[in-house]
């Protein structure tokens, strides 16, 4: 609950000693100004779980975005949280600089499914009363041995593209000290570029390959590292997460300067299973266009080839951003069942949004069987206009977070009008 918020109760509650206030009258009142305080931060919950009190999308129309790191659950020492997944998370949300509820989107990481059942009861109970978040879920290694359970978030914040770290945040990586643990993406155009990936013969040449064609196509944007807002990282295997974190260090900030330091982007860890080490996509600022350019734009840089499927780059100039809760189908089904369930429910949750496929600017997938990922490509042509497919990430990942599914949709879109 913000300060003011509370601020706002205090004065009701005195109100209501000195003057009898009507208790209906002043719960009431409570609604609207808690609608109101948040209605202020230009977000708006669409639809709700009933199961988890999470939002079913969030809107986001105005102000800038602050884009966070992976956070594990470490205690003030940088030491894992000895214990089960709910202490593990309990300890993991007391340190948040943000609390969830004050989030468009919140990412969970979870070792395995029974971790994602503890975080929707811990979420059922903590937004009972609160605006709710859009939240996703995948099942994943995590970079520390132990850890059971991470996060990022997606919160409100303004401010020119910077990085800044809050002193206060628990340890996100090995070298933590060269990696930022927040970046802000100010109101207006930002840029999703897909997964990219090159080979090499370790994971860390790999890496650094990816990382520098991920450059030739910002060049094309006519973007610079500088205005990386996110990395997010599809690697296997997840032991060796430490070279991914050097190369990435030594490409966005290779050398430190004491008086005026230089960060790498915020990070995010998800181990996949593939012949390939690594995939690398990013969240990037981007600069206002003159005129009146569409509100998303599909760009398929110099060396690529287009898909009718996905899009290189999708570049959003609407300032508004839709983010939908993952989505997961309603009852356990075959690879065919779970797509045509899921997407049924971005059709509904979309329009409630105001938006609808044409205008979905982000996409990531994850399948955890060979049935999901084939039936997943066989019939995603058939949802999508072949010139408008959005920015996409496919991971083939141990889990997708729930027990008996075996994909998951996590989607970004803008409103049609």
């Amino acid at each position: 609950m913000n300060t003011a918020f509370g601020q706002r109760l205090t004065a009701i509650g005195r109100s209501q000693h000195s003057e009898r206030i009507n208790m209906r009258f002043v719960f009431v009142t409570c609604l609207v100004m808690l609608s109101v305080a948040h209605a202020d931060e230009g977000f708006r919950a669409i639809g709700k779980d009933p199961r988890t009190g999470t939002a079913h999308a969030v809107l986001v129309t105005s102000g800038g975005l602050a884009y966070s790191g992976q956070m594990l659950p470490l205690d003030r020492d940088g030491k894992l949280i000895e214990g089960d997944a709910a202490k593990q998370l309990t300890g993991l949300m007391e340190r948040l600089p943000v609390h969830p509820v004050d989030c468009a989107k919140v990412n969970f990481y979870v070792a395995n499914p029974e971790v994602t059942n503890v975080v929707q009861e811990w979420l059922s109970k903590t937004l009972k009363y609160e605006r709710q978040p859009a939240v996703s879920f995948v099942q994943t290694r995590l970079p520390l041995p132990g850890a059971l359970v991470a996060v990022d978030l997606i919160s409100a914040g303004g401010g020119s593209p910077s990085r800044m770290r809050f002193k206060d945040w628990p340890r996100t990586s090995l070298i933590e000290s060269r990696i930022a643990h927040e970046a802000h993406l100010k109101a207006g155009p930002r840029v999703y570029v897909s997964g990219q990936a090159e080979k090499g013969k370790t994971l860390a040449e790999a890496t650094r390959l990816t990382l520098e064609g991920l450059r030739k196509t910002l060049s094309h944007l006519e973007l610079g590292l500088d205005d990386v807002v996110q990395v997010k990282c599809f690697l296997t295997p997840m032991e060796q997460v430490a070279d991914v974190q050097r190369e990435i260090v030594e490409f966005f900030a290779p050398v430190t300067n004491v008086l005026n330091p230089v960060f790498a982007p915020p990070c995010v860890f998800v181990e996949w299973q593939s012949t390939l080490p690594i995939e690398i996509e990013l969240v990037v600022a981007a600069r206002p266009q003159a005129g009146k350019p569409e509100p998303l734009e599909f760009i398929t840089p110099p060396g690529t080839t287009a898909s009718p499927v996905f899009c290189r780059v999708v570049r959003a100039n609407d300032p508004r951003t839709i983010f939908v809760s993952g989505l997961f189908a309603k009852e356990g089904a075959d690879g065919a069942g779970q797509v045509n369930d899921v997407f049924a429910q971005l059709l509904e949750i979309l329009k409630a949004s105001g938006s609808d496929l044409r205008h979905l600017a982000k996409a990531t997938y994850y399948v955890s069987d060979n049935d999901a990922s084939a039936k997943f490509n066989e019939l995603r042509p058939k949802f999508y206009d072949p010139a408008r497919p959005p920015a996409a990430s496919k991971a083939h990942v141990l889990g997708v977070g729930l027990a008996g599914r075996s994909l998951t949709l996590d989607m970004i879109a803008v409103p049609t009008r």
